[in-house]
């Protein structure tokens, strides 16, 4: 089950989207943030490392929607990869300390990189049940 964002989430979240698009120079942990936010959304590596572009994309009215949207399957492990070691430095306390309009793209970052680890470890499991299915065929 990915990040559920309620009503009252996005509600909140549009108003952090424009304290966000407003930053001109935001610290390093609010770009890192919503480059891991961009890569999970299946945006390219350069354009989740520019600020620019991230601020436009701030500006699209699909960008929550596509959130709420995003398939844990269908992200890049590439992507996945990145994502976590942009953030990983980083706890949702400071990130607070930081800019409290990143939290919540925080949280969804991180609660949609559980789920793709949730899947992928679903997927291991399986692979390993049907090859030890095949081994067994192979051996009798």
């Amino acid at each position: 089950m990915m990040p559920v964002l309620t009503n009252e989430d996005l509600d909140s979240m549009k108003g952090d989207i424009k304290e966000l698009k407003a930053l001109a120079a935001p610290p390093q942990a609010v770009k890192n943030t919503m480059e891991a936010v961009a890569l999970l959304l299946g945006y390219s590596p350069s354009q989740a490392k520019n600020w620019s572009f991230l601020r436009q994309l701030c500006n699209r009215g699909s960008f929550l929607n596509k959130m709420q949207e995003v398939q844990c399957e269908e992200i890049k492990m590439a992507s996945a990869k990145r994502a976590r070691s942009l953030i990983s430095p980083y706890n949702q306390d400071k990130i607070e300390s930081i800019s409290k309009a990143t939290v919540q793209m925080y949280n969804w970052a991180e609660g949609t990189l559980a789920e793709v680890d949730n899947y992928l470890d679903a997927r291991k499991e399986l692979l390993k049940g049907s090859s030890n299915k095949s081994a067994l065929k192979y051996s009798t």
